[in-house]
């Protein structure tokens, strides 16, 4: 879930003033085992990333500028022409005259890659091997703060 954690982490540097929480939903696994050179495409992850911001204030920031912001990353950072419902989904709970609850859904589309390793957690076709890029953590939390604090 590499463009989960990496649009997580682009969503909270943004000036949103509000407490955001994540997580992945209605996640689809297609199994392949294709070998690719020394590697295997062991399955395509298909899910839906969803985003929530309480308390955003769109009078500083207004959603109109979030949501480019959102498309202009997808746009640079994922393929998105493959995909069922490429364009996020953006909801906006106005709660006053300066805050809104917003929810953002994005799907996301993501090969998952072993290669072998001694030592590999995954055991597959008789030898051991490893996510090909396990070094990718999930964040489960995020905060942001102004930068006067």
């Amino acid at each position: 879930m590499k463009k989960f954690v990496d649009l997580t982490s682009f969503i909270s540097q943004l000036p949103h003033g509000g407490n955001q929480a994540q997580w992945p939903e209605n996640i689809e696994l297609k199994v392949s085992g294709k070998y690719d050179g020394d590697k295997v495409l062991l399955h395509t992850m298909k899910y839906r990333a969803v985003f929530s911001i309480e308390g955003y204030d769109y009078t500083a920031y207004s959603i109109e500028q979030l949501s480019a912001q959102i498309v202009a990353w997808l746009g640079t950072n994922d393929n998105r022409e493959e995909l069922d419902d490429p364009m996020p989904g953006i909801d906006a709970d106005i709660l006053d005259d300066l805050t809104a609850d917003i929810e953002i859904t994005v799907e996301f589309e993501e090969d998952v890659y072993i290669t072998p390793h001694e030592e590999g957690e995954i055991e597959y076709g008789g030898r051991r091997w490893r996510l090909e890029n396990r070094e990718h953590d999930i964040a489960e939390t995020a905060s942001v703060v102004s930068k006067d604090e």
